[in-house]
């Protein structure tokens, strides 16, 4: 579990305000780190909130659960809360499926063939200048590396 609290930027000894902490808790190494009784609360009413004796908790995990219960009764915020779920999903989806490297690999690839083609077009206008200046096709397919097809298109 870490603590976190906002900080000043510039005077990181100014604490903004003392009744606001977030902590990170990584639900599968508890049991391995509890911290006690106060943690283990906690923890299993994040994992499951409606298993827990609400007579013997603390007056802060009361309110805890009364908000749940709140929100969870309001379609409106049962619904925002099912598009923020949505929407975690699918960004893991995205990544789990090389969605994002295979835009990047679909980049790069479009790019090495727009200069390829860029390079062949300029090449047949090198040639067609050649055949103006009546170089043979030999000549214009030995400079070029275009085929002997391609000179002859010309």
């Amino acid at each position: 579990m870490t603590k976190w609290n906002f900080r000043e930027e510039e005077y990181y000894d100014s604490i903004l305000t003392d009744s606001l902490e977030i902590y990170i808790i990584e639900l599968p190494k508890v049991k391995k780190y509890s911290e006690g009784k106060k943690l283990d609360t906690w923890v299993n009413f994040i994992i499951k909130s409606g298993d827990i004796d609400m007579g013997t908790v603390e007056e802060p995990l009361k309110k805890a659960k009364k908000v749940l219960e709140e929100i969870s009764q309001d379609e409106h915020e049962r619904y925002l809360a099912d598009l923020r779920e949505k929407y975690v999903l699918d960004q893991n989806n995205l990544v789990r499926t090389g969605y994002d490297c295979g835009f990047e690999q679909g980049i790069k690839e479009g790019i090495e063939q727009g200069i390829e083609q860029g390079s062949k077009k300029q090449l047949v206008e090198i040639a067609k200048e050649m055949k103006r200046k009546n170089y043979t096709n030999e000549e214009i397919e030995k400079i070029t590396k275009l085929s002997k097809e391609e000179i002859e298109k010309l």
